[in-house]
């Protein structure tokens, strides 16, 4: 078989090394276009292109040609590359099938799947159930959206392997077969409406992870989503865990699985048995939206028979994630809090909802057509003022006008320098940027240890 790979970053440069090693004739192509194309990204390409030509493959970066396309009898598509693209529509106009990264590697592994999507959460709920199947002994590759894509990881996965994957809504939209075991969805809320301009578009893409699932299997659904996600199942008659962090789902003949938070406790009702983890104020995870996090890794686990004193000792184990609400440093009564991962508004309200008053709120970025207005209530309650920065600093500036003092910043040191001065004690600065790091940053992770730079260092000049 040809396969050509379309787009040369993490996804596509390990799905052009599975295809060769598993004997395909392999051909890629990369744009390299965008907002999101740093110099760093740039270098990144090459090297991979470089890499892939010296083991005889086929590569273009920089512009996409119809020779990729040459004898190809599928086409594989990393996930940052959107349906419109060149390469793409002249494969379906050859009739030549497109399928995601994640597609072709799932149809190299017999490993039972357990899938987690949603527009926040995915990573601290996929790392937790990890870290949960390790602690019990289980063999477990977690990949996807995470850091490691499948296709680099997935020869390792035997039928005795668990694969937990973090799976955006970007990496379904070219899934066929794709039948995850278990599918955790976690919430819906606007983001990334550049690229579907509508909320059913969006939701229609995560949804695609329910498609081929049967009565064998397992949906994990968000009790607050029940209106929205049940459409999504279009009739399936998967099995269904409802997870409530508000203490309202109570199991019924209907409805004899889910996983709530009652007065504090985490409880799980799955198979006719009904389980408690402890307090979730007793964990390491910070901010109420956590408890949906927590209560979807605990039903997966319940689901996969993991035995109850191995879950209990792995959620008080799991210390979360950096750029996740992390804790930096504090000095002079001024604590300074790392939510880089906030790139959506959604994220922001989480951040600023968990937090005590009085927040120094830094906010910017790559802007993906966001509405930010919900933001305005908790901006008047809670911040005392905002400093803007990045592509984003006038439409910011425009929405919060008048809901609290604003700033503007060129750097990141520059922010975090005026988001210090003047500060009383019992401040909170906090970074939600509540956009895409584009920008300025090649990723989230980037942009957030520059942020906890630039808080040592800032904290440094004041000693």
């Amino acid at each position: 078989m040809n396969v050509t790979i379309i787009g040369l970053a993490r996804s596509g440069y390990a799905a052009a090394q599975l295809a060769q090693r598993l004997g395909y004739t392999v051909r890629v192509s990369d744009g390299c276009t965008g907002a999101h194309v740093t110099a760093a990204t740039r270098r990144t390409l090459e090297e991979h292109a470089e890499t892939l030509r010296a083991c005889g493959v086929w590569v273009e970066v920089g512009a996409h040609t119809p020779a990729c396309l040459d004898g190809a009898t599928l086409v594989v598509t990393s996930p940052g590359v959107p349906d419109s693209a060149p390469p793409l529509q002249w494969a379906r106009q050859r009739g030549v099938p497109v399928i995601s990264e994640i597609e072709f590697a799932v149809r190299h592994t017999t490993a039972r799947i357990v899938a987690i999507t949603g527009t926040n959460g995915k990573t601290t709920t996929t790392t937790l159930i990890g870290h949960i199947l390790n602690t019990a002994g289980m063999p477990v590759v977690v990949a996807g959206n995470i850091g490691q894509a499948l296709s680099g990881v997935v020869e390792q996965a035997t039928a005795q392997h668990i694969v937990v994957l973090e799976i955006s809504s970007f990496q379904l939209e070219a899934v066929h077969a794709f039948r995850p075991h278990i599918a955790v969805w976690l919430n819906l809320t606007p983001d990334h409406l550049d690229r579907y301009k509508t909320m059913p578009a969006y939701g229609a893409a995560k949804a695609r992870i329910f498609q081929r699932m049967t009565r064998d299997d397992w949906a994990v659904l968000w009790q607050h989503d029940r209106e929205l996600v049940v459409p999504y199942l279009n009739g399936n008659d998967v099995r269904r865990v409802w997870l409530d962090e508000r203490g309202q789902w109570r199991p019924s003949r209907a409805e004899p699985c889910g996983a709530n938070l009652a007065h504090g406790e985490l409880l799980t009702h799955v198979n006719g048995i009904t389980q408690t983890h402890g307090r979730m104020d007793g964990l390491h995870l910070h901010g109420a939206h956590n408890a949906v996090n927590v209560l979807a890794a605990c039903a997966v686990a319940r689901i996969l028979h993991v035995p109850a004193h191995a879950l209990d000792e792995a959620l008080r184990s799991f210390r979360g994630l950096p750029h996740r609400l992390e804790h930096v440093a504090a000095r002079n009564g001024i604590a300074f809090v790392n939510d880089s991962k906030a790139t959506n508004v959604d994220a922001m309200i989480k951040a600023l909802e968990a937090l005590p008053a009085p927040i120094t709120l830094l906010a910017g970025g790559y802007d993906k057509d966001s509405d930010f207005t919900p933001v305005l209530p908790l901006l008047r309650a809670k911040v005392t003022r905002a400093v803007l920065f990045g592509a984003a600093r006038e439409k910011l500036t425009r929405v919060f006008a008048g809901a609290t003092a604003l700033v503007g910043a060129d750097t990141m040191q520059d922010a975090v320098t005026k988001a210090v001065q003047g500060a009383p004690a019992g401040t909170t600065v906090l970074l939600a940027p509540g956009c895409a790091s584009y920008d300025w940053y090649n990723d989230f992770e980037e942009r957030g240890a520059d942020f906890r730079r630039c808080v040592l260092f800032c904290l440094e000049s004041l000693c």
